[in-house]
């Protein structure tokens, strides 16, 4: 009799274990969303390309130092696409990001002034680019 029960148990902890929600791992996909846009300058010319504001879902900050995982991947992303597409070569890229559209909301519009106070620099808007999960490129690659 006690050896049923203690069967019982721990069948039931194995089974609930197994039906527990996982948590996210740092390098997967995560539950929340993130806000972020980019900046593209070539540092001989006096044009910069600005991203629209791009929403990435299943994407968590790191937790102590609330920094986005990947942020190189992300900039690797917009650099290929201006060598790509636009065929701009020698572009240094920045990632700006944030978990509240409110706030990267203001601080696009504080870059954005910061380059139309310079009569010098003229900025075109990229909007065909949206940024991608990191893992998703990474799927496609195990898939094929």
């Amino acid at each position: 009799m006690m050896r049923k029960v203690l069967l019982v148990a721990v069948l039931l902890v194995l089974a609930l274990s197994s039906v527990a929600k996982r948590k996210p791992s740092a390098y997967g996909r995560g539950t929340g969303r993130v806000y972020l846009f980019g900046v593209s300058q070539e540092l001989t010319d006096s044009v910069v390309y600005i991203t629209t504001i791009n929403e990435v879902d299943s994407f968590d900050l790191a937790k102590k130092t609330k920094f986005l995982p990947f942020r190189s991947e992300f900039s690797l992303q917009l650099k290929e696409y201006m060598e790509g597409t636009l065929k701009k070569d020698h572009q240094t890229t920045c990632v700006f990001f944030s978990k509240s559209r409110k706030k990267i909301s203001k601080k696009y519009y504080k870059i954005k002034k910061r380059y139309l106070d310079n009569p010098y620099t003229k900025i075109v808007p990229v909007d065909e680019f949206r940024f991608k999960h990191p893992m998703e490129s990474v799927a496609n690659e195990k898939s094929e």
